[in-house]
């Protein structure tokens, strides 16, 4: 099959790394739960760097994707506006939720906020392929700008400019983290120029490698699902919740 891949197949590497990085979102979240809902606290600098590294991954990954997809002729508008559409509307529904669920914390331009605008944001792009690289220098400079940049609006939350004092449990501002997308991008275009492999893989018939590659098929929906059932297990064991309002 090297070579001569059949366009809508998918690629089992690309599944097992956005799988992984699945898995490290649902161990880092469940510890931001336990963080902001009882209160632990060991181990702050570790975790920190974990969200960020699992962030990191998360966001490249989606970025290589969209680039196979694009590289491949799926090229059409109303397929970005209905990505778009999707993510985005879901992460509203999400803002809903954590507005009326939680005492503070709400997620205004969580993840899906984000990757739903980057799908937006990339499509004068794709043409620069693996060049993707200098614009996403300058988008993760410009992070480091606005983060001390701040206004009395939640207007300017894409941007990464906040208000002072600004509080949320999930917070993907376009300054720097459409930088990350784009390096995906870039390593995209380098590793899956017209939307083909450059070197030969098969996927291993090993049970963990194929559990992980599912999970990575199934990403959006376990995303959904996982805080539910995170702090339904908590509710469970702990009862009543602190910053829960119900």
């Amino acid at each position: 099959m090297f070579g001569s891949e059949v366009y809508s197949k998918r690629f089992w590497e690309v599944d097992f790394v956005r799988g992984i990085a699945l898995i490290m979102m649902l161990i880092s979240n469940f510890v931001t739960d336990l963080q902001f809902f009882l209160g632990y606290s060991e181990h702050k600098l570790f975790w920190r760097l974990f969200a960020y590294a699992t962030a990191s991954l998360f966001v490249s990954i989606s970025g290589l994707s969209l680039w196979i997809s694009h590289a491949r002729g799926r090229k059409s508008p109303k397929k970005y506006l209905l990505r778009f559409t999707k993510l985005f509307g879901l992460g509203l529904l999400i803002t809903l939720i954590t507005s009326m669920l939680l005492d503070k914390g709400t997620i205004y331009f969580g993840v899906l906020h984000f990757l739903g605008v980057a799908s937006l944001l990339i499509i004068p792009l794709y043409s620069l392929g693996w060049k993707n690289i200098f614009p996403a220098v300058l988008f993760l400079l410009g992070g480091q700008i606005v983060k001390n940049v701040h206004a009395d609006t939640l207007l300017f939350l894409p941007l990464g400019i906040t208000p002072r004092e600004f509080f949320t449990l999930d917070y993907f501002p376009i300054f720097p983290w459409f930088g990350v997308f784009l390096l995906g991008t870039s390593t995209g275009a380098l590793i899956y120029p017209e939307g083909k492999r450059k070197f030969k893989t098969s996927l291993p018939k090993i049970p963990p490698v194929e559990f992980i590659c599912f999970m990575g098929r199934n990403t959006l929906g376990i995303y959904l699902i996982h805080q539910p059932v995170f702090v339904g297990f908590l509710m469970l064991l702990y009862g009543g919740l602190p910053n829960l309002g119900v």
